[in-house]
């Protein structure tokens, strides 16, 4: 599974989080998951599994501060694929 996770500063408060997976061969996205500093901020299953996913998350995170972000992406053989942004 491919995956991207990155934030950018909102000039109004917090952070924007921009998130994308693309599945492998043979493998399809059944379910995206976001955590931002530890509470879950997205969360989408699909019916029929998709082959690539993106979005973003507007005003996310404290500024200032310490942030985490995590995408969770789980696909249609409930194999789950993680990736982490920390930043402050």
């Amino acid at each position: 599974m491919d995956q991207t996770l990155s934030h950018l500063m909102n000039p109004a408060l917090g952070w924007d989080i921009s998130a994308s997976a693309k599945s492998e061969k043979g493998e399809k996205i059944a379910r995206v998951q976001i955590l931002v500093n530890g509470a879950t901020k997205y969360d989408k299953r699909f019916n029929p599994p998709v082959d690539q996913w993106q979005d973003k998350l507007p005003q996310q995170g404290q500024r200032p501060g310490e942030n985490t972000s995590r995408l969770k992406v789980t696909n249609h053989k409930a194999n789950v694929s993680e990736t982490q942004d920390e930043w402050s």
